[in-house]
């Protein structure tokens, strides 16, 4: 029998796009299996590792979302409350910004030739130059 069932990965696939923890989804849903379950048949099944790759990619889209929601806020009105609550965002932002960038390497589509950019040649040239 295997650890986890098609119906309880896609659930947690689900789970994992709309934003949710791995160790908060499997804690919460009465019947899930533990996160390392989870994570081992990653490991071990290539079909459940193209599905987690696709739900963890489209949750770097969420976190986008809460990126921006989160500097779009008003600050506290008292000055060193403000600066504290800048410092705090400004944390929040870069460590989920690290993770967005570990979870989408090559885009949201997972694919290299989305990022890569076309090679070229730029000439520049200054108009009037006496030499």
């Amino acid at each position: 029998m295997p650890r986890i069932t098609k119906a309880q990965f896609k659930l947690i696939c689900e789970e994992l796009a709309n934003g949710k923890a791995l160790t908060r989804i499997c804690k919460e849903h009465e019947g899930l299996p533990h996160y390392r379950t989870v994570l081992r048949h990653v490991q071990d099944t290539d079909e459940a590792y193209t599905e987690y790759r696709k739900a963890r990619s489209l949750q770097a889209e969420i976190m986008r979302d809460d990126i921006i929601a989160l500097v779009e806020q008003p600050l506290p009105i008292d000055s060193k409350a403000a600066m504290a609550e800048v410092g705090r965002r400004r944390l929040e932002v870069e460590q989920k910004d690290k993770y967005i960038r570990q979870l989408q390497p090559s885009g949201i589509r997972d694919k290299v030739e989305d990022n890569k950019q076309s090679s070229g040649t730029i000439t520049l040239s200054w108009g009037g130059a006496e030499e």
